[in-house]
């Protein structure tokens, strides 16, 4: 039985365990759904676009936040509406232009780029989305007298490259920084006064009951990487549902206040600390299968246990990996007592099973 024990994220904010805001008192939130109605059809604000222009011309650094790498994130076809997705995960394929290569970033699956659909034949393709690497281009395109390092996983697989872009960009090699969630906290840069969060509000999609616990986090670690010099800094965090709680009360260093709202939900909906939960995972090549023997453990928890509310046989949110099938059962109970012997009965019987596999995990860190 594999058991997984939670840490409390929430707990590391509330404690104040890194200094996030020094001098980045000035924290704005940028509607996106705005900027269209003004014409503006880039995934750039006019208010970021100035204040980069205005920490450029005073000879300041900038950090750019986008969690997401790659160039574009979906190649689809205008006349038909293909996707062009991973044939073992069942997701659509990041196109990194660098590499002229549409990749999977769960089973590392490559292949060429399309240059017409396989359904219609048609050359009327379109990326959709954006990584770090069209972000990369796009400042570079805007603000061409500006030096520009990008820090993710592509640009940091050798050995040395981590330090060597931290190194640089420290002493000034490089205007902009731009980097996914390895960026988000532990740098320490005098001259950065601006940063700025890219689709701020993306992990809010995350089909998880913390993703508000994690955007709330994430984006005070990223705030905390301006100002952090004698220079009063300055963030701007743009999206298209930045009147969520945990982006607001984010804006301003508002941990109570997220707190009170996220307990009031959570005990609404009956999720931790006001219940413990339980995860088991059904894993095998044929989705019928997995559905079925979950749908038989369902039955079998809902009539031997008490005290417990059994949800699902689900598909998990990434359904497909690697070719296997992912179907999820949540259990949220308040005693282990109510669950232990139920689960040692099924890790007994699912352990000689060799056509699928159960997974069980307590207080999981992620569902």
């Amino acid at each position: 039985m594999r058991v997984l024990v939670d840490t409390n994220i929430l707990l590391d904010a509330l404690l104040g365990r890194e200094p996030y805001f020094d001098n980045a008192d000035k924290i704005e939130l940028v509607d996106m759904k705005n900027e269209l109605t003004l014409g503006n059809k880039s995934m750039f604000s006019y208010r970021l676009q100035n204040e980069i222009k205005e920490a450029l011309d005073k000879k300041q650094q900038v950090i750019l936040f986008l969690n997401r790498r790659g160039y574009s994130t979906v190649i689809t076809c205008h006349n038909c509406g293909y996707v062009d997705k991973c044939p073992n995960c069942d997701i659509p394929l990041t196109y990194h232009k660098r590499i002229n290569k549409m990749k999977c970033h769960y089973c590392n699956y490559e292949k060429n780029i399309i240059s017409k659909c396989p359904e219609c034949e048609s050359a009327d393709l379109w990326d959709l989305g954006m990584g770090t690497e069209k972000l990369e281009q796009i400042i570079k395109d805007i603000f061409k007298e500006a030096s520009v390092v990008r820090m993710d996983v592509d640009t940091t697989s050798l050995k040395g490259s981590h330090e060597r872009i931290i190194n640089a960009f420290q002493n000034k090699e490089y205007d902009i920084l731009i980097g996914t969630q390895m960026i988000s906290k532990g740098l320490n840069f005098p001259d950065v006064t601006l940063v700025g969060v890219i689709n701020g509000d993306a992990t809010l999609n995350i089909p998880d009951f913390r993703s508000a616990e994690r955007t709330f986090c994430l984006l005070n670690q990223v705030a905390g990487r301006a100002g952090r010099g004698k220079k009063q800094g300055k963030v701007i965090i743009q999206g298209f549902n930045i009147n969520h709680y945990s982006i607001v009360t984010a804006s301003k260093h508002d941990y109570i206040g997220f707190y009170n709202e996220e307990m009031r939900i959570r005990k609404s909906l009956v999720y931790p600390p006001f219940c413990n939960l339980a995860l088991i995972k059904i894993i095998s090549t044929d989705f019928s299968s997995a559905f079925e023997e979950g749908k038989k453990i369902t039955k079998f928890l809902k009539d031997k246990t008490k005290n417990t509310i059994v949800l699902g046989p689900s598909a998990a949110s990434m359904p497909k990996v690697n070719n296997k099938y992912y179907v999820q059962i949540i259990i949220k109970y308040r005693k282990i007592d109510d669950i232990y012997k139920c689960f040692q009965y099924l890790n007994n019987h699912y352990r000689q099973n060799n056509k699928l596999n159960v997974e069980f995990s307590l207080n999981p860190l992620r569902i």
